[in-house]
């Protein structure tokens, strides 16, 4: 591709010429503003009390995203991860971790959380090095990523208190989710900047966060390209698993359930099938089902899910007949990591399950 991520002159410059074009239409859009409130006044006065309730109601509760609002972009795309670190910022201070091939996220698109899955990129620098402030930095990354078709999508901040309620296990389980790293001690948790970008392209949906964290000290890039996964391993038989039980006592199993739930996807059925086929090969045993999560999120929270996903499990096994009295379901949270939990691979290990024998 020609177009390469635009560098940090070029994007300064956009911002200066996207300002002096707002300065000259302030008049315009001071008188427009006068008369349109002017106008919303006459009409509110004739609206009886129940019509105005209504009409407040509506414009407090924005409609749910609509992905289709957003019009695919025309322009050449760079590559993955679409937008870079500041030109002048030295090597050194370029944080993150290589890019993840496949891993679930999440987005705020419109007021709500979207779970989203494929290639991911966490990247984040000190401002102060790059000689940017928190709004210089905001507009430059708003800059380059409109340049490249990308459209705004989240209408509230990470710290809207109705998002937060929906979140089993609070703001430090939301924060996990949203790879932002938590100030609990500081106002807003230390988050300035929350926008939350997507870009549209005949190939794929991108998503692209720009997050001011830790008081405004630093900026962390968080990129998704939406891709379906594709399977490298093969699933385990029955009778590897009866082999690994007879040996060490236990398995793990590394089945996919939806983002911060307990369903199951489909591309793990056959697992279960396998599970299924291990029982009913040999009658006398008995299974502990063993939830194992990251340690993303609050404890509470993800000894809950596990637990969830370890009864799901025996769910799905029972249903095919399988006598419940043979299975029991525990659920560990993050308690036995198998692996470092400070790397994405790492991480991705941990959340599993366990077959242990009785």
């Amino acid at each position: 591709m020609r177009k390469r991520n635009l560098s940090a002159a070029t994007i300064c410059l956009i911002a200066v010429l996207s300002a002096t074009g707002c300065n000259k239409k302030s008049a315009t859009m001071q008188t427009s503003a006068s008369v349109s409130s002017a106008s919303n006044a006459s009409s509110d006065a004739t609206l009886p009390d129940t019509a105005k309730s209504v009409t407040t109601s509506a414009a407090l509760s924005p409609p749910p995203f609509d992905i289709e609002s957003v019009v695919r972009t025309t322009v050449s795309l760079p590559p993955f991860p679409y937008v870079d670190y500041p030109a002048s910022l030295d090597k050194s201070y370029h944080g993150g971790l290589p890019p993840t091939p496949f891993d679930a996220a999440v987005v705020i698109a419109g007021s709500e959380l979207k779970p989203v899955e494929g290639k991911v990129s966490v990247r984040y620098f000190p401002n102060n090095p790059a000689n940017l402030s928190v709004t210089a930095a905001q507009r430059n990354y708003e800059n380059a990523i409109k340049a490249l078709g990308g459209v705004k999508v989240n209408h509230v901040m990470p710290t809207d208190p109705a998002l937060i309620a929906k979140q089993p296990g609070g703001i430090e389980a939301l924060f996990g989710k949203l790879r932002i790293n938590d100030s609990p001690r500081a106002a807003d948790h230390g988050v300035s900047v929350y926008d939350q970008y997507l870009i549209r392209s005949d190939k794929a949906n991108i998503w692209i966060a720009v997050i001011e964290e830790n008081g405004g000290l630093t900026t962390k890039l968080v990129t998704v390209e939406e891709k379906a996964m594709e399977q490298s391993v093969s699933q385990i038989k029955a009778d590897a698993m009866a082999a690994s039980l007879q040996t060490q006592g236990h398995i793990a199993l590394y089945l996919s359930f939806d983002t911060d739930s307990d369903a199951i996807k489909r591309d793990s059925t056959p697992v279960v099938d396998e599970i299924v086929k291990l029982l009913r090969t040999d009658s006398q045993l008995r299974l502990n089902i063993e939830g194992h999560t990251d340690n993303l999120g609050s404890v509470a929270h993800n000894k809950a899910l596990s637990l969830a996903r370890a009864q799901a499990v025996v769910k799905a096994i029972t249903v095919q007949g399988i006598d419940s009295a043979r299975l029991n379901a525990t659920g560990l949270g993050a308690e036995r990591p198998l692996q470092d939990n400070a790397t994405e691979t790492g991480r991705a290990k941990n959340r599993r399950v366990e077959l242990v024998k009785l």
